[in-house]
């Protein structure tokens, strides 16, 4: 059966069950959108249109057993175009008066990622060839077809498209989705969120990453895995009034990539934004900037997982409510079906350790209380988050030597205070940025910093038990200046390199973390320099 899912979100190789909250997923993926004016190439014209789709030049296989005979080459007109594009195929030589479909060989993204019960492990991202249906069609009894059909919203690059009859391909042709850039706004005050939203983003190795300049300086990296090529990232409105250029490099290697017009991938174009700033003087207030809820998987608290590697004895039901927040916020944990008027401990398991050590961590437990059941086997109580790592954690309920219920729950990530203290300064004093509920795994073990939009390192979260104090100076002229904070991948362990603490640009709708439920915001930060 042929299918297409849209998307089809975060595929993880579960070993052993973890306290990461495991992956009772139930994912709730939408489409994303973005509008505004398109930008400029910064290739030569001729570059960028000499660069349409041959139809045999295909760079995705077919999702069948080649056929054994010559398939009849077809023609696309026009045979490239952005998502959406309506098209025409046309040819002859097709078995006669016969009845036809016609099929789009695309691709779905996922990220790869390992599950244990102390790490999340990045692996890379994967990308599966899949076929859809764009309608059917008629060949006629002089064996020629015409059939108009429209672009499907895909990765960029050429996709075969194949005219099939009775369940057999006899004609091929190739359309080429192309890339397109655009942001929003176009000028604004300082501290306005740029929407820099591309499709056609590619998914083989030099063309499923674009890299951000911001004024010359690398920002970060954007990704379309998986939303078949299309992404926004945000940045924003950073220095002083006037004009600001956005380049959109390649980023392979998550770095921008300076000559591209002298390599193999000179036929794809880097394109160059402008955004103007209106006003520099009015210093915009700290924000945390979460993810797309839509794109983010929702992990059921009845989930069959156990921190113990083992299922909880008995029958006894749990939850939290709520079952995510951030350190010392307040929940209730509630039960049924316990043995009665019976005395139970609850515990909050979390890691202990580091990776920069060769002892390295582990899981511990740390008491949330005792309470005795109730005669008809009910259990209630008032908690407070710890203050510890953040991420998926697993509150287990024990009673005897045996645990009986175990619910996840997720520690947000949070600012203290404004987040940045003190917020007016003079150049080369230093100020601090203080965070809380940093986790451990590969996946949110730290956080990626920008200064005016320039990447300038990362933070760690790990030993310090999820709190994150970062001293920076004061730099530049007098006046306002940004610092945002960005979820990353701290380490990966395939495809090389690419990504690893790099600001993840588009984290509200394209990261490792959302499928498996980690809701990862940006904290967005200022200062006035005096």
């Amino acid at each position: 059966m042929l299918t297409d899912n849209r998307f089809s979100g975060v595929r993880a190789h579960i070993a052993g069950v973890a306290v990461i909250a495991a992956l009772g997923l139930a994912v709730v993926l939408q489409g994303c959108s973005g509008s505004s004016k398109e930008a400029n190439s910064t290739q030569p014209a001729a570059t960028a249109s000499a660069s349409s789709a041959t139809p045999i030049a295909s760079a995705t296989a077919a999702a069948t057993t080649a056929p054994a005979k010559t398939l009849k080459l077809l023609k696309a007109t026009p045979d490239n175009g952005s998502s959406g594009t309506p098209f025409t195929i046309t040819g002859e030589g097709l078995p006669a008066d016969k009845d036809a479909e016609i099929f789009w060989s695309g691709v779905d993204g996922s990220w790869d990622t390992t599950a244990s019960p102390e790490n999340i492990q990045f692996n890379k991202r994967v990308f599966q060839n899949r076929r859809i249906s764009l309608g059917k069609a008629h060949i006629d009894a002089g064996g020629k077809i015409s059939a108009p059909v429209v672009a499907p919203d895909d990765f960029g690059e050429v996709h075969d498209i194949f005219v099939a009859v009775a369940g057999e391909d006899a004609g091929r042709t190739g359309f080429r989705i192309m890339r397109k850039v655009t942001i929003s706004p176009e000028s604004g005050p300082i501290g306005t969120p740029i929407n820099i939203t591309i499709t056609g983003l590619g998914w083989s190795q030099y063309t499923n990453t674009i890299s951000v300049r911001y004024d010359n300086m690398p920002v970060g990296i954007i990704s379309a895995v998986t939303t078949h090529g299309t992404a926004t990232g945000v940045i924003r409105a950073a220095g002083t009034s006037g004009k600001h250029v956005i380049d959109i490099d390649h980023g392979a290697r998550s770095v921008p990539f300076l000559n591209n017009q002298q390599s193999g991938t000179a036929n794809i174009p880097d394109w160059r934004l402008v955004f103007t700033m209106t006003d520099d003087k009015t210093v915009p207030p700290s924000v945390t900037d979460w993810p797309d809820v839509s794109r983010v998987a929702n992990v059921s608290t009845a989930a069959p997982t156990s921190a113990s590697g083992k299922p909880p004895v008995g029958n006894a039901k749990a939850s939290l409510t709520p079952n995510t927040g951030p350190v010392l916020s307040s929940t209730v944990f509630t039960a049924s079906g316990l043995t009665p008027n019976t005395p139970f401990e609850l515990f909050f398991v979390t890691a202990r350790g580091n990776r920069a050590n060769p002892s390295g961590w582990g899981l511990t437990d740390t008491s949330m209380g005792k309470a005795t059941s109730a005669a008809d086997g009910s259990l209630t109580m008032n908690l407070q988050i710890p203050d510890d790592l953040g991420g998926w954690h697993v509150m287990k309920l024990v009673g005897g030597n045996a645990v009986v219920a175990e619910v996840p729950y997720f520690v947000e990530r949070s600012m203290v205070g404004a987040g940045v203290t003190p917020q007016k300064v003079k150049a080369g004093d230093t100020f601090t940025i203080h965070l809380k509920g940093v986790g451990w795994t590969e996946l949110d073990n730290g956080t990626a910093i920008t200064y005016d939009n320039a990447y300038i390192g990362f933070a760690c979260g790990f030993n310090s038990n999820g709190d994150v104090t970062v001293n920076l100076v004061a730099t530049g002229a007098p006046g306002i200046h940004l610092i945002d904070l960005y979820p990353m991948i701290y380490q990966g362990h395939g495809e090389s390199p690419w990504g690893y603490q790099q600001p993840l640009l588009a984290f509200k709708e394209d990261a490792p973390g959302l499928g498996l439920g980690y809701r990862l915001p940006a904290f967005r930060l200022a200062i006035q320099v005096e």
